[in-house]
């Protein structure tokens, strides 16, 4: 009897089949025995076990390996054999299960390349090979080299019919997307571009598959350099991809995704309709798809957020409740989960969301330790308790927990945002010049990662703002102005949904025109502040800050008419909130402005009177400026007395102005020529003097 030696080509299969399987299929005697044959019955009996192989294998019977091994013996120069041997593993290969049969279809395709080096099919295959095992193993060495094939495929690829080379450059423009995936290069996704443009060229009629491909690869190279006009690109290919198969899930679901990055980047609310539209038909041809749910949630999650909408973050919950209902160990779900509790809790001033959020967080951060997207949600969740409470401990514990996301990711610009906002409310809680600066730094560290984002431009240039008005800064309210134009120019399909941001441009402008006393700073900021009412007439706050752009207007023109003005939108402003303290103090101080551009003395005195009745009002309220600005007005009608009492009143209540201002208030100038005024500013002077001792 006669024992059959392994060959090399059996030792190989017994590497990615079972050991039994392999023993069992013995080669034919007649391909053991086929170097007594003549060549061409070598070839043809060769053709013949190739082709029983190849059925054998499509039905997933392993007797298809003899029939290989005997083909391969009998005509082992013939590049065509190996290449057809591949093709079938490749195909077994492709099912579930059976993945190692690639790297056995990939050992033949180097075969038949080496035995015929411009073999275009078989380099072809090659890559289609080596791009499968990677987008299963997720190795990129697999993608790099499925890319290099698809290469010398191109070098090999002269006179070959349109319909393959659509399909080659298909394939490579999806291997560079991948390699993308893994690089986080731009160039590589422009590489892929590139190559399924060169292969719509080749196409009569694309499919939905490939216009869904080529739309991704534009919606991924807008996430990298965050372009509008590249997600604008990406949604006419996907909307190609839907309107050619309606029934089409995944071209739906980029299309939701590709206007729900749109949406972030443009903060237009048209596009979270569509977005939704997108995610809807999705959910109806997949309810049980988690991503659909996720992505949907993260969509109106954002909206909700960036309008504090309850009806959008109370729906963004729903979905994610049900994405978690599919999907327990994906940390995305929970982490905007948690967020739009935090967020909604904030809204509706409602503690139990909150503390409900806080549950899920810490649950989450035991199950998910290294998920940066979770450390931020836990983080907002703890500054939403910092302004509940208005506790700065709650605002250190999130500073704590954004840091240890940024320990695992420092190029996320979400938690550096999100750092910015905490060190930015925390400021204002405390006045803190340092905090203030900081915020300042992290949210341009977001911007530098995320260019040209609204959220990151607007909250970037408030935050600036804030940080001249704290520190008397010039540079950082030039800087923020800055912020607001760009902002403003980049993004005016937005301003009829976002009317804030033209406020805070005007808020940037009025704050200029203090440092600079030039008219036309606070004539363009009223200017804003009338387009802000047309777009939302009960926008808070407005006709106070009108007002008061009136008001410095008048004193830097010394013009009746501008005190006038700010007199009618004081009134609109304590109309809108009759507990608006403020407002009825500087009306009162308005008043006594227009008294002193009057010669009709009885006229005067009313107006006197009439300043008296809203500065009280205003001290009734709560106003503690009130005491100071009472004594002002004393001071002019030469109640000297009176105003000297309501002076101590302001010190005890901590809201006397310093001792240059009150040396300095034209205002006090009756006050001041009393000898009481002197002892008082001496015995000031003396106390200040002690403590600084002390």
């Amino acid at each position: 009897m006669t024992v059959q030696t392994p060959t090399p080509l059996r030792r190989m299969f017994a590497r990615f089949f079972p050991r039994k399987a392999v023993a069992a299929s013995a080669m034919p005697r007649e391909a053991i025995e086929g170097d007594h044959l003549p060549e061409e019955q070598k070839k043809e009996l060769a053709l013949r076990y190739l082709a029983e192989g190849e059925m054998a294998l499509l039905q997933g019977n392993l007797r298809a390996l003899s029939c290989f091994e005997a083909s391969s013996n009998l005509d082992p120069h013939n590049p065509q054999v190996w290449y057809r041997q591949g093709l079938a593993f490749f195909e077994y290969g492709s099912e579930e299960g059976k993945e190692k049969a690639l790297l056995l279809a990939g050992k033949n395709f180097k075969v038949a390349t080496r035995l015929k080096p411009d073999y275009f099919d078989a380099w072809l295959a090659w890559g289609n090979v080596l791009l499968q095992l990677g987008r299963f193993h997720e190795e990129h060495h697999f993608l790099l080299d499925a890319r290099d094939k698809y290469q010398k495929a191109q070098e090999h690829s002269q006179g070959q019919p349109k319909e393959i080379l659509a399909e080659l450059y298909w394939d490579y423009g999806i291997a560079w997307t991948e390699i993308a995936q893994h690089s986080g290069e731009a160039l590589d996704v422009r590489l892929a571009i590139e190559s399924f443009q060169t292969s719509k060229n080749f196409q009569d009629k694309p499919s939905p598959e490939f216009w869904n491909d080529c739309g991704k690869a534009y919606l991924e190279m807008g996430l990298l350099i965050n372009d509008s006009r590249l997600y604008l690109q990406s949604i006419e290919y996907l909307q190609k991809a839907v309107e050619s198969s309606p029934q089409y899930f995944d071209g739906w679901v980029s299309l939701a995704e590709g206007y729900a990055q749109l949406y972030i980047n443009t903060l237009d609310e048209h596009y979270v309709t569509k977005a939704v539209e997108g995610y809807t038909m999705a959910s109806k041809m997949s309810p049980s798809d988690p991503e659909v749910w996720l992505g949907w949630g993260q969509l109106l999650g954002e909206s909700g957020k960036h309008n504090r909408d309850a009806k959008s973050l109370r729906l963004a919950i729903e979905k994610c409740a049900r994405a978690a209902q599919l999907d327990k160990e994906n940390p995305l779900i929970v982490s905007q989960w948690i967020e739009s509790l935090s967020i909604l809790g904030m809204v509706t001033n409602r503690l139990d969301l909150i503390v409900e959020a806080e549950h899920k967080a810490i649950k989450a951060s035991d199950r998910f330790p290294d998920d940066p997207d979770l450390w931020h949600a836990y983080g907002i969740c703890l500054m939403a308790f910092g302004q509940y409470y208005e506790d700065v401990d709650y605002y250190e514990m999130a500073i704590e927990k954004l840091q240890y996301g940024l320990s695992i990711d420092r190029s996320d610009p979400e938690l550096w945002h999100a750092l910015g906002l905490v060190h930015k409310a925390y400021a204002e809680l405390t006045q803190d010049e340092d905090l203030i600066e900081r915020a300042s730094r992290f949210l341009s560290k977001a911007m530098d990662l995320k260019p040209a984002c609204p959220v990151l431009l607007y909250d970037a240039a408030c935050c600036l703002l804030d940080f001249s008005e704290i520190l008397d800064d010039l540079p950082a309210l030039e800087q923020s102005i800055l912020l607001f134009e760009l902002l403003l120019e980049s993004h005016k399909s937005a301003l009829l949904h976002h009317p804030k941001w033209l406020y805070g441009y005007a808020c940037a402008l009025e704050s200029l025109g203090h440092f600079s006393d030039e008219e036309s700073h606070f004539i363009r900021a009223i200017e804003l502040f009338s387009h802000v009412l047309l777009i939302e007439p009960d926008f808070p706050g407005i006709h106070h800050k009108t007002a008061q752009c009136y008001v410095e207007l008048g004193s830097i023109a010394g013009e009746a008419e501008y005190y006038r003005r700010a007199i009618h939108f004081y009134r609109l402003s304590v109309r809108e909130n009759e507990e608006n303290d403020q407002a009825f103090l500087d009306w009162g101080g308005c008043l006594i402005h227009l008294a002193h551009h009057t010669l009709d003395t009885d006229f005067m005195h009313q107006l006197y009177m009439d300043a008296e009745t809203k500065i009280t009002k205003a001290g009734t309220l709560g106003n503690e400026g009130a005491y100071y600005a009472l004594a002002c007005l004393y001071s002019i009608l030469g109640r000297t007395y009176e105003a000297m009492e309501l002076i101590h009143k302001s010190l005890q209540a901590r809201a006397l102005p310093s001792i240059d201002e009150l040396l300095e208030d034209d205002w006090l100038d009756n006050l001041r020529a009393t000898p009481v005024f002197a002892q008082f500013i001496n015995a000031l002077e003396a106390k200040m003097q002690q403590t600084r001792e002390e």
